[in-house]
């Protein structure tokens, strides 16, 4: 798969963090079209699997490599609010 972020170059942490903002604000829309869409025991069940995928290291295996990063990852995922339908 192409990485795109390789084409970024000499990102500051501000545009890092307004990245990773804007990422999480794409899965909480996803979560809540899910929930609009096929309801609110689907978002739920999204959210298990993608918490899952990415404990299991499926999404990314670089996820795994050190604790800090692994932790804040899983927290923000974990802290996704429920929406309802």
């Amino acid at each position: 798969m192409n990485d795109p972020t390789e084409a970024v170059s000499e990102t500051g942490m501000e545009q890092i963090k307004i990245i990773l903002n804007t990422l999480y604000l794409c899965l909480e829309f996803t979560m809540k079209h899910v929930a609009d869409q096929e309801g609110p025991e689907a978002a739920a069940q999204l959210k298990e699997n993608m918490i899952n995928a990415l404990k299991s290291g499926d999404i990314n295996m670089a996820l795994l490599e050190e604790n800090k990063t692994f932790d804040l990852v899983i927290s923000k995922m974990e802290s996704l609010a429920q929406p309802e339908a």
